[in-house]
C-alpha cells in the first residue's frame, strides 16, 4: 500500500509539467530545423495571452458541451429512475437538468455578450455567426 502511495505522489508531481508543456506555444523549436533560436523563439509576453485563448477555447469548445450532456444524461436517468421507485428522485434530476441548462446560458452567455460588445466597438469581425471571430488573436513576433 505504501509503494502505491509513493507511486501515485510520484506521479502526480512528475505529470503536471508534462502536460502543461503544450500549452505555451514558444520556447522550443518552432520552426523544426533543430536549433534553438532564442530571438525568434524565446518567450514573450504576447504568448501569455495566446495561452490563455487556447485555455479558453478548449473549456468552452471542448470540455464544456461533453460535461454538459454527461449532466444531462445523469439528470435524465434521475428522472427515469424516480418514476417507480423514487419519487425524492424527479426532483433532483429536474435539478440537475435545469442547473445544467443554466450553467451554459450564462457560460455561452458571457462569451456572446463579450463577443457583441467586442463587435459594436469595432474590435472584432462577425462572419455572420461564424463560431470565433477574431477578436483575441495576438501577432506574436
Amino acid at each position: 500500500m505504501k509503494k502505491i502511495l509513493i507511486l501515485a505522489s510520484l506521479a502526480l508531481v512528475i505529470a503536471p509539467p508534462v502536460l502543461a508543456a503544450g500549452l505555451v506555444p514558444c520556447g522550443y523549436d518552432i520552426d523544426g530545423n533543430g536549433i534553438y533560436d532564442p530571438i525568434n523563439e524565446s518567450c514573450k509576453l504576447c504568448h501569455f495571452f495566446v495561452m490563455v485563448d487556447g485555455i479558453i477555447d478548449f473549456v468552452l469548445f471542448t470540455l464544456v458541451p461533453p460535461l454538459a450532456v454527461l449532466m444531462f444524461v445523469v439528470g435524465g436517468g434521475m428522472f427515469i429512475l424516480g418514476s417507480g421507485y423514487d419519487p425524492s428522485l424527479i426532483t433532483k434530476g429536474k435539478s440537475v437538468m435545469v442547473s445544467t441548462a443554466i450553467g451554459l446560458l450564462i457560460t455561452y452567455g458571457s462569451w456572446v455578450f463579450v463577443n457583441t460588445f467586442f463587435v459594436l466597438i469595432g474590435l472584432a469581425n462577425t462572419n455572420l455567426g461564424a463560431r470565433i471571430s477574431q477578436w483575441f488573436v495576438f501577432p506574436c513576433p
